[in-house]
């Protein structure tokens, strides 16, 4: 891993908020648009930086992400969220914009009361916003520049 600075850039709403409306629709798809990535893509919407930039392409199937983030993450989904991250606050705090977990393998963003996951419910595909009070770990995207590990090959 190698460290890089991670900071929200002034319009980092309109980024979010852009990334959101252009995924709202698209079909979860391992290594492509599953929950790992949408996180990594609000990251990097909101600050420039990928974490997930070494699991780009690296896998096309479930067994695949977890080989993936052996090789390239930290181990398990929840370590490599923290590695890009930090340590996770509680649920009550997170903002909008938050990386949030429903639990140890779910990633999402919070956008308030509500946060945004890939996946499929009520046969709907595309983003689901589930309650943010659901979740089981939350992490801030920080709005000044600090050191972060990125995932990196």
């Amino acid at each position: 891993m190698e460290v890089s600075t991670i900071s929200r850039a002034a319009d980092w709403e309109d980024r979010l908020r852009t990334l959101i409306d252009r995924l709202r629709d698209e079909p979860f798809k391992w290594g492509q648009n599953d929950c790992a990535l949408f996180a990594s893509s609000a990251i990097k919407a909101m600050c420039g930086v990928d974490p997930a930039g070494a699991l780009r392409g690296a896998y096309s199937d479930e067994k695949g992400a977890m080989e993936a983030l052996r090789q390239h993450g930290a181990g398990t989904l929840l370590k490599t969220v923290r590695a890009w991250l930090g340590d996770p606050k509680t649920v009550a705090q997170a903002q909008r914009g938050d990386i949030v977990m429903l639990d140890r393998t779910t990633v999402g963003v919070c956008v308030g009361r509500f946060s945004w996951f890939v996946g499929e419910i009520f046969g709907h595909q595309g983003l689901t916003a589930l309650p943010t009070a659901d979740c089981k770990y939350a992490f801030s995207v920080p709005f000044e520049a600090v050191a972060a590990a990125e995932v990196a090959a």
